[in-house]
């Protein structure tokens, strides 16, 4: 699981924690003496690299260098100069979102429980500890996801996307997958599989969560809560593939280039994609009807 923020506010990506894991996690946050520094990756595109074999990769400076050319070669989106930083223990991520994100201590705590990494104040926040359990794949995965939120930002001229966040999500999520499939190290077709089966039960157990109640940060991650991870990340990447089949890639670029414009996300969401949310809401319900039957 990841977080993200434009603004001091955090977006999570991952598995729920229980009561009992943050209360420990707390403690050891609260009785640590002092927090050692992180392992530091810088992130940048390096010149004269023409392609890239993810089945080789085996640290995080290979899998960073990895997914940026993706991002910047294939898909053409821009990298900022963010800094990798890799805490070796939960407390210590912890007290980074504490820092960086500005999350208050339990907040931070609960979080660093479950989230495998973050975004914040041009730095992707790592947190060994979580990842420690995946394959490269899914770390790669993590970490694409991540980054694309510096992408985002870097478009919209690092101006606050507090608004349609099923978007900034989903778009993240998204283009992680593609980056994973580039790389040769995740079927693009069965990991789509797998998103279908997480997301039709999510549609008969109390149906899919309409868009416009995942606008805000704080309504994204109510669903997250309430109604897990299959209801929000899987359900999110098949919005995202939907609205790029519906008006394009490049379309999806402007959306997140408008804001260096305006912060009217409503304005800026008609600009790009020529509808309103409402409008794309009841095409994306005629879609799903027939992908998830």
């Amino acid at each position: 699981m990841g977080c993200a923020t434009a603004d001091g506010a955090g977006r999570c990506r991952g598995q729920a924690v229980s009561r009992l894991l943050a209360l420990l996690a707390l403690g050891a946050l609260l009785h640590l003496p002092c927090a050692a520094a992180p392992r530091e990756v810088p992130l940048a595109a390096k010149p004269g690299v023409d392609s890239v074999d993810g089945r080789a990769i085996a640290d995080f400076p290979a899998a960073a260098d990895a997914v940026i050319f993706v991002l910047t070669r294939k898909l053409q989106l821009p990298m900022p100069s963010f800094t990798m930083e890799l805490y070796a223990d939960r407390a210590e991520f912890a007290a980074a979102l504490v820092t960086h994100m500005k999350l208050k201590p339990e907040m931070a705590t609960a979080t660093a429980a479950f989230a495998k990494a973050a975004v914040a104040n041009k730095r992707v926040l790592v947190n060994e500890p979580a990842m420690a359990a995946d394959g490269w794949p899914d770390r790669l995965v993590t970490m694409a996801h991540e980054m694309v939120h510096g992408s985002q930002l870097e478009l919209s001229g690092h101006r606050p996307l507090g608004r349609h966040q099923w978007l900034v999500e989903g778009f993240a999520e998204w283009i992680a997958f593609q980056v994973t499939h580039e790389l040769g190290v995740v079927d693009l077709a069965a990991a789509r599989a797998d998103m279908l089966a997480r997301v039709r039960p999510v549609r008969n157990d109390g149906g899919l969560v309409a868009l416009a109640r995942m606008d805000s940060l704080d309504q994204w991650l109510k669903v997250r809560q309430e109604r897990g991870f299959n209801a929000t990340y899987p359900f999110a990447y098949l919005v995202t593939e939907f609205l790029v089949e519906r008006h394009s890639y490049a379309k999806v670029l402007a959306y997140f280039r408008s804001y260096r414009e305006s912060r009217d996300a409503v304005v800026n969401f008609r600009a790009a994609f020529g509808e309103d949310l409402a409008d794309f809401q009841k095409a994306l319900d005629a879609h799903l009807a027939v992908l998830l039957r």
